[in-house]
């Protein structure tokens, strides 16, 4: 059985990708309402919006709601009000509680601001007491940050580094690194499966499309942690896997970052006596890898990876130095 903070984050992944490019919240929030309750099998799993002065009932999943609820009021409105996330271990027991059914046991309430403002509220509810714990509450929190409008802000970057379980696995360690995803780039063929890159004939590098918040890490300590996690100067080859698929680079979709990452490259390659064998390149195509391939690490703890464990140790204890 998948531990429950593993499920979360390869549901995240799912969120992140429903989310990217959607602007309609009322979409968004039925697509997360139906993923969520199908996945955990929740009693009940919704939204309810912020709408004038009250809580009207948004998507959700699950048997007949309360249509409205006010400020303050019951489980939802407290979380409104105190704009912060309520686990409820038993609603019977929390002031106020709204009961909109006797089959609620205990709940979580997890508010969406835009700009310190709640717009809605993320309303989960379980037919059994002490349901939520710190887990729930960390990756539902997450989730509702996918679903803001400055998702699409943050900005994006493309590591090649080699067999990309192990580069995903690394770089999702880094804090402030808020979405990755598997697939392959810069290729000249349409819809590669990985059988076809396995071939070295369809131009694609094995990659890692990843999204990171500025605030917690910058371009220029991404690119320096990334160097700590291949060989620059082995053209075609990281590890023991051999072929063009595995080229490391650095692939970009904004100019602007080209000046930054490049200064990363010209400080490694003043500390070597052999020239950098890595691309920095704008990306051309990217296509997502097959689902088996996406966080396979996680999935697959014994899994085959070309990176030592400590290294993922080291990620994770990485801090940007000027992000305070």
């Amino acid at each position: 059985m998948i531990p429950k903070d593993k499920t979360y984050e390869l549901i995240s992944k799912q969120i992140a990708a429903l989310c990217e490019g959607e602007n309609d919240p009322i979409a968004k929030m039925a697509n997360v309402a139906a993923l969520l309750h199908e996945t955990f099998h929740f009693w009940w799993t919704g939204f309810y919006r912020v709408v004038d002065d009250e809580l009207l009932l948004g998507p959700f999943q699950g048997p007949v709601a309360c249509m409205h609820i006010g400020y303050g009021k019951g489980v939802c409105g407290t979380a409104w009000q105190q704009k912060c996330t309520q686990v409820v271990p038993d609603v019977e027991a929390f002031p106020g509680h709204i009961a909109c059914s006797s089959q609620s046991k205990s709940e979580i309430v997890v508010p969406i601001l835009e700009e310190g403002r709640v717009v809605a509220v993320l309303d989960i509810d379980s037919a059994e007491l002490n349901t939520f714990d710190a887990t729930d509450k960390h990756w539902l929190e997450q989730i509702v940050a996918l679903m803001s409008p400055r998702w699409n802000a943050y900005p994006e970057i493309y590591m090649a580094g080699g067999c990309f379980w192990g580069t995903e696995h690394y770089l999702k360690q880094l804090d402030g690194v808020v979405f990755t995803e598997v697939g392959y780039a810069n290729g000249n063929t349409e819809n590669p499966s990985y059988q076809e890159v396995y071939t070295d004939t369809t131009g694609y590098a094995e990659t890692v499309h990843l999204r990171y918040d500025p605030s917690r890490i910058g371009l220029h300590f991404l690119t320096e942690m990334y160097f700590k996690a291949i060989d620059p100067t082995s053209l075609n080859k990281q590890g023991h896997d051999e072929g063009t698929r595995y080229r490391t680079g650095i692939y970009f979709t904004d100019e602007h970052d080209v000046a930054t990452i490049r200064e990363v490259f010209d400080a490694v390659a003043a500390q070597l006596d052999a020239p950098l064998q890595v691309e920095l390149l704008p990306l051309s195509t990217f296509h997502a890898g097959e689902e088996y391939h996406q966080a396979y690490l996680d999935k697959n703890p014994n899994g085959y990876c070309h990176l030592p464990l400590e290294l993922f140790a080291a990620a994770k204890a990485a801090k940007d130095p000027s992000r305070g």
